[in-house]
């Protein structure tokens, strides 16, 4: 147990250092006052306001390209097949994959003895029956001499005057002229001959083979035209500017070289793909006298149309559109807001918008990394005036 004394000299202890203790604390706690209540007012800061482009919106009626993708090929391709039969007996220094031909050139030349053969006696028997038709013709008249002699007045029969035996003569000539024509078209069947300047796309038979009749000698293909089929989207074929000789633009790139082709619309298909649900269009060009080797069938191609313009609407660029179809938009005293808009068209650079913006709104065309509601910027397009950085307190 403590003594009185004890007691007494804790008590004495007490009264004299507690309010030095007390004057201690206090003293501290009012450096730290100091010390953090500057460090508050280091706090307040001038923050950075962003330096941002602004778009003013303008109503304008903007052209519009629709681009689609398609593969050269031609207009007119034919397989050639034999007509008679025959050996092959003779071919064109043309008659070869690849190789150009000009109309009316000799492709190919079959065996043809058999059929000057088969003409030397349709043309006989075509002279013969001709010189049945005299004769029966001199019978006839004889006839009717002998008749006048031995009789008055015109006979009751024709045959005393032999007229049927003349009309079937006639017929003879015709039947033995007509055998004389096929036995010429058979002899000129022997030729294949080039029904148009082309290529041959394919050889199918050769020098020393036998071609029977149908038989496949060769495919090939006019060079005067080509054709590319474009499936292009319904939304972009309600765009399309479907007027006769409408102009389109082909272009093809093989290593560092552009080929730029000009061609003309001619027809839509006349059904819609099923699968991809687009409809096709279909452009024509010429290559012309001297034409690029590399414009071929098969060659891939890209395609530049002319489509209707888009009346009234406002043009941004890409990066000016937000995520759900907005855009922000900044007023007098520069702080932003958010604004659905409603797209028309969107191309590779742009957005055509067909409402939601009125002419002279500010669009935001600068990406940031955070854009919020109100956010304060410093526009440095010559569309809009600078604004002074506001003071904020960071939290």
């Amino acid at each position: 147990m403590s003594s009185p004394d004890n007691i007494r000299s804790l008590s004495r202890f007490g009264r004299i250092f507690l309010p030095l203790l007390l004057v201690a604390l206090g003293a501290a706690a009012q450096q730290a006052a100091v010390k953090f209540g500057r460090r508050a007012d280091k706090a307040v800061v001038q923050t950075p306001v962003p330096d941002v482009e602004l778009l003013k919106a303008e109503l304008s009626d903007a052209p519009v390209t629709l681009a689609a993708q398609g593969v050269i090929e031609p207009i007119t391709q034919s397989r050639a097949a034999a007509e008679v039969a025959g050996r092959v007996i003779a071919v064109s220094p043309s008659w070869r994959d690849g190789a150009p031909f000009k109309q009316g050139e000799e492709l190919l030349r079959l065996d043809d003895a058999d059929y000057l053969s088969a003409l030397a006696t349709a043309e006989a028997n075509a002279a013969d029956a001709a010189m049945q038709v005299r004769m029966e013709r001199a019978r006839a008249d004889q006839a009717m001499r002998d008749w006048k002699k031995l009789a008055s007045g015109n006979p009751e029969s024709d045959l005393v005057t032999r007229a049927p035996q003349l009309k079937a003569a006639h017929a003879r000539v015709a039947a033995t002229n007509a055998a004389v024509a096929k036995a010429k078209r058979d002899l000129e069947r022997t030729v294949l001959r080039a029904p148009f300047d082309g290529r041959i796309l394919r050889t199918l038979t050769n020098l020393g083979s036998y071609a029977a009749p149908g038989a496949a000698l060769a495919e090939f293909y006019a060079t005067d035209k080509f054709q590319v089929k474009l499936p292009l989207p319904l939304d972009d074929f309600t765009l399309l500017d479907s007027a006769a000789d409408s102009p389109v633009t082909l272009s093809a790139t093989a290593g560092t070289r552009t080929i730029s082709i000009k061609a003309t619309l001619v027809r839509s298909a006349a059904e819609i793909d099923r699968a991809s649900r687009t409809l096709p269009v279909t452009v024509e060009f010429s290559p012309g006298p001297d034409p690029d080797p590399l414009i071929a069938p098969g060659l891939y191609v890209n395609a530049s149309l002319l489509g209707r313009p888009l009346k009234n609407v406002v043009r941004i660029p890409r990066r000016a559109l937000l995520a759900g179809d907005r855009v922000a938009v900044s007023s007098a005293d520069h702080h932003l807001s958010f604004r659905p808009v409603t797209i028309a068209r969107t191309t590779r650079d742009d957005v055509l918008l067909s409402s939601g913006l009125k002419p002279g709104d500010l669009v935001l065309t600068t990406s940031l990394a955070v854009i919020t509601e109100g956010m304060a910027v410093n526009p440095v397009s010559p569309t809009a005036t600078p604004a002074a950085p506001a003071p904020q307190a960071k939290p």
